[in-house]
């Protein structure tokens, strides 16, 4: 890792600014890989104007003002060292970005939300099995055991994430909640959190079946992170 991606290196003002321009970014981008269709110039609008996109769903609109919220939240978090992730905050973080949608547009919603998923799921295309329903609180709490958000390296944080997508705790949500997290994890062990862009999807979804792959890619992308600050 480069000593500039290093948070630390950055005056108060770069970190302010990095932080303000990844809160549209991260969630322009992490919403977009998911099918989110609206613009990054409609999710700036909405997000530093609150001016919604007039002819994109209601319920889209509601999940990035929400991603957006629990971005904030990860932000505050993350900047205590003591702020160990845990289970709950996980969830309560799901729940932060998906309520509003819940309470305007139930029926685009999947449920539960800030809780484990009650069904089996498989990865399409992909030969991996994820944790089953009943496992899932046991896998998160040992992953969270081995790796303490705190004191984690870049490989580390490559590896908790392939392992938090396969345990794929929610309905919804997961990778938009697992790279969040690793922007938690960045943050809390000084590292600028890293800028997964729409445009390298395949890239990534192909990287999250190796950890040396996808820690190469996150390097990579701590470099998009950087380039908003020029």
């Amino acid at each position: 890792m480069n000593i500039m991606q290093k948070l630390n290196n950055l005056t108060l003002k770069q970190r302010e600014e990095l932080f303000r321009q990844l809160r549209i970014s991260i969630t322009h981008h992490s919403n977009a890989m998911e099918g989110t269709t609206l613009s990054f110039g409609e999710t700036k609008e909405l997000l530093e104007h609150g001016n919604t996109a007039g002819d994109k769903p209601l319920h889209e609109q509601l999940v990035i003002l929400g991603f957006a919220k629990a971005y904030d939240v990860i932000v505050r978090e993350a900047t205590n060292k003591e702020n160990i992730i845990d289970s709950s905050f996980i969830k309560d973080i799901h729940a932060v970005m998906f309520e509003d949608a819940l309470k305007v547009a139930p029926q685009f919603v999947s449920k539960p939300i800030g809780a484990y998923r009650l069904d089996e799921r498989y990865i399409k295309g992909v030969d991996i099995k994820l944790s089953a329903p009943n496992k899932i609180s046991n896998d998160l709490e040992n992953l969270l055991y081995r790796f303490n958000s705190n004191n984690m390296s870049l490989e580390d944080i490559a590896e908790f994430h392939i392992l938090f997508e396969r345990v794929h705790p929610f309905a919804d949500g997961n990778g938009r909640i697992g790279r969040l997290i690793m922007a938690f994890q960045a943050i809390q062990n000084n590292i600028v959190p890293p800028l997964i862009e729409n445009e390298h999807r395949s890239e990534y979804l192909k990287a999250i079946n190796d950890k040396d792959d996808l820690f190469k890619f996150i390097d990579e992308s701590i470099q998009n992170s950087m380039d908003l600050l020029d």
